[in-house]
This record gives structure tokens, C-alpha cells and sequence, in this order.
């Protein structure tokens, strides 16, 4: 009796996950030529209203690209960035209304 009930409790408890960042493409930390689209991929599916990603230089300037979120991930489409230092900043919402957020920063090289 008590092995169900410790079950039951976690498969409830599993259920009521958030949307967390499972991967990013360039992967945080990563030394790449300039990509055509930055993909963060998360664990569940996310609200798109209430989730997004933006882009800043070394300098911490916002820079304005496209982004769309679409079922369990964020995809951001820069324009040819310059070599040096970038950081995405993201949030993602759940189905569990429970806000996640983070950033991670990679390179561009020549």
C-alpha cells in the first residue's frame, strides 16, 4: 500500500513539471561562425504569449531580431553577427503557468 501511494504521489509530482530548457543551438558557452537562427528547445510545451527570447551584444545592447515560439521551443533569426560575445535572455511558460527563465552566453568567431 504504501509503494502506490509513494507512486501515485510522484507521478503527480511529475506532472506538474515546468518548462525548462532542455538544450540550445549554439549550446551555451559554444565558439561558432555567426548562426543563421539561435533554437532553444524546452521540456514542454510553452504559452506562446507569455514566453520569448531576446538577443544582446557584449556591450549589452538589445539587438532586434525575429523570434517565434512555436510549440516547445523559442527560435530567434539574426542577422549576420559580428565576431564576439552574445547573450540570450529567455522565458518560457508551461501549461502550469509557472514562469522559468535564464540566459547563457556564446561566441562568434571570424
Amino acid at each position: 500500500m504504501r509503494k502506490l501511494a509513494l507512486l501515485l504521489l510522484l507521478a503527480a509530482t511529475s506532472a506538474l513539471g515546468h518548462a525548462k530548457l532542455v538544450s540550445s543551438e549554439p549550446a551555451a558557452r559554444a565558439k561558432v561562425k555567426s548562426p543563421q537562427q539561435i533554437k532553444l528547445t524546452f521540456s514542454e510545451t510553452l504559452e506562446p504569449a507569455f514566453s520569448g527570447a531576446t538577443l544582446t551584444d557584449a556591450a549589452g545592447r538589445n539587438l532586434p531580431v525575429p523570434a517565434a515560439v512555436g510549440a516547445s521551443a523559442i527560435t530567434l533569426l539574426p542577422m549576420a553577427l559580428k565576431p564576439g560575445g552574445y547573450t540570450v535572455t529567455w522565458h518560457g511558460v508551461g501549461h502550469d503557468t509557472h514562469r522559468m527563465s535564464g540566459s547563457f552566453g556564446f561566441t562568434v568567431v571570424p
